[in-house]
């Protein structure tokens, strides 16, 4: 007696391929619903996530910050840490001497004095002097006129514009032209500080001269 022979087992079935859109039937291969023409091959990605780049951007925003706090903080302490510098105190500008007046540059004081009257350079407006008696001196001759009237009208004309002036007689005085009466200023010991005071006063009165006065 044989065996029973035993039924093969039936083949398992591929499952049917549908489109997701209308449900209808599709082969393997392929890529379009017949039926609704919705693409059933393509695969749609996800989008892709921006947390991450996001967090990452925000740690380094945050260093930076932290960063910048540091060095403001760095800058102030500095700044505090700065000395004020002294300040130099200035020096009194050092004392000046007055000048030692050269030899033979001082003036003759007159031996003789008028009530009024005035003998050197630098004496109050208005007063005439007289020229000293004996005295022996160099001066600045300013005018010699011919009469007494004319030579006072002159010198106080000087006078009365600050020239330190006198009259004096030329006949008493051997140097001197005759019969002539001279406006001088002042006495001096020296040509050289005669010379001196004629430059002072050659800009404000013309024809002026230096002479030698002595006495007979």
């Amino acid at each position: 007696m044989s065996a029973p022979v035993e039924d093969p087992k039936p083949e398992v079935q591929a499952e049917q391929r549908r489109c997701p859109r209308c449900g209808a039937a599709l082969t393997n291969e392929q890529e379009l619903c017949l039926e609704c023409g919705a693409g059933v091959g393509a695969t749609i990605a996800r989008p892709p996530s921006w947390r991450g780049p996001v967090a990452l951007v925000a740690v380094l925003l945050a260093i930076a910050a932290a960063a910048l706090v540091l060095a403001l903080v760095e800058l102030a302490g500095d700044a505090e840490q700065v000395e004020p510098q002294p300040v130099a105190t200035q020096q009194p500008p050092p004392a000046t001497t007055a000048p030692t007046p050269a030899p033979g540059s001082t003036t003759v004081p007159p031996a003789t004095e008028t009530p009024g009257a005035a003998a050197t350079p630098g004496a109050s407006t208005g007063q005439i002097a007289t020229w000293p008696e004996g005295a022996t001196a160099w001066t600045v001759v300013l005018e010699s006129s011919a009469t007494e009237s004319a030579a006072e009208e002159r010198a106080q004309e000087l006078s009365e514009q600050g020239v330190a002036v006198g009259i004096l007689d030329s006949d008493d005085y051997g140097a001197l032209e005759p019969d002539r009466h001279v406006v001088f200023s002042g006495q001096y010991d020296s040509q050289r500080a005669a010379d001196q005071a004629l430059a002072a006063l050659e800009n404000q009165i013309e024809g002026i001269y230096v002479v030698r006065v002595a006495p007979e």
